[in-house]
């Protein structure tokens, strides 16, 4: 199937009332898609974090990246490189 289009299955998860309730209502404000939308769409950005920071972690086993390869990602992404870690944390 395509990216525009993926296949899905479903699932059952256990939320506590508030952050439901808290997510009905952020729906209902169309402030997101749909409460499967929203969720999906965060777990994928944990994933991709997670990614990073493997990643990250073969690129400077035991460190992290010094700030001359900050300074060279923000040239070659065009300024759009952040000097914070990956968030998957």
């Amino acid at each position: 199937m395509s990216e525009d289009n993926p296949k899905v299955s479903r699932t059952s998860i256990s939320l506590p009332t508030e952050l439901l309730e808290a997510l009905n209502r952020r729906q209902q404000a169309k402030d997101i898609p749909s409460l499967s939308g929203h969720i999906t769409a965060l777990l994928q950005r944990e994933i991709e974090a997670a990614e990073v920071d493997a990643t990250l972690q073969r690129l400077f086993p035991g460190s992290s990246p010094d700030p001359e390869h900050f300074a060279w990602a923000e040239q070659a992404l065009g300024g759009g490189a952040s000097t914070d870690q990956s968030s998957a944390a």
